[in-house]
């Protein structure tokens, strides 16, 4: 009989990723029948229909899908209000979605949510280098960098805390906006190396995800709209 990961099934459900399935594994939220799961549990087909999260037996009937979000700015990119407003009031009651990666409270754009745990894990690793775009407007400029030394500075990276962050590309779009493009995003890694190099940041938006572009979605801060994992890929 074939087995397979307790966390790839609940991923493969729709319930939510693969590392937010260890994450609830690890806090003792999830169940094979009667007893508590533990990280890296295999389940064998018999136990498929006795999966249960925080008193929920979990669904693997559900239908994939895929949307584009404008997150705005303010709000944080978690399914949970306990730590200020999260992505819950602005999602479809009937789907139960989660967030392709992440962006920071204060920053906006594009976010893509799904229930297709597979592909938010493929999606999400830095190996597929799915270019992401940003706009990152800032209030000045340090006087002895100069525009030239601005970018120099973001390709070639800074070190902080023992860990370099750098962007694939970067040029001026106007005196005080950046486009940024990165496939591998470290938390907070575009305001990490403006801070570094004393750039006071007035707006971080995040414009584009793969051939993804926000502005051809037409989407207002708040608003989603479905589309197709072709759209993405």
């Amino acid at each position: 009989m074939t087995s397979i990961r307790l966390n790839k099934f609940v991923s493969d459900s729709g319930y939510c990723s693969r590392r937010k399935a260890d994450e609830l594994i690890a806090s003792g939220l999830v169940y094979v029948g009667k007893t508590k799961a533990v990280i890296g549990q295999k389940i064998t087909e018999l136990d498929c229909n006795n999966i249960c999260i925080n008193g929920q037996k979990v669904n693997t009937s559900n239908k994939k899908h895929y949307f584009a979000f404008y997150k705005p700015k303010g709000v944080i990119t978690s399914l949970s209000d306990s730590q200020g407003t999260g992505l819950k009031k602005f999602l479809p009651s009937e789907t139960r979605l989660f967030p392709i990666g992440r962006l920071d409270k204060d920053s906006e754009g594009l976010l893509l949510l799904t229930n297709d745990g597979e592909f938010a894990q493929r999606l999400s690793h830095p190996k597929y280098k799915k270019n992401k775009v940003y706009h990152l407007k800032f209030n000045s400029k340090p006087s002895l960098l100069g525009k030239s030394g601005i970018l120099k500075k973001f390709k070639k990276g800074i070190f902080h805390k023992k860990i370099l962050f750098k962007v694939d590309d970067v040029h001026f779009i106007e005196n005080n906006l950046l486009e940024i493009s990165l496939h591998e995003g470290k938390s907070r890694h575009i305001r990490i190396i403006a801070g570094k190099i004393g750039l006071s940041v007035q707006n971080l938006k995040r414009v584009k995800i793969g051939k993804l572009a926000i502005d051809k979605l037409k989407l207002k801060a708040g608003q989603m709209k479905k589309i197709k994992i072709g759209d993405i890929e």
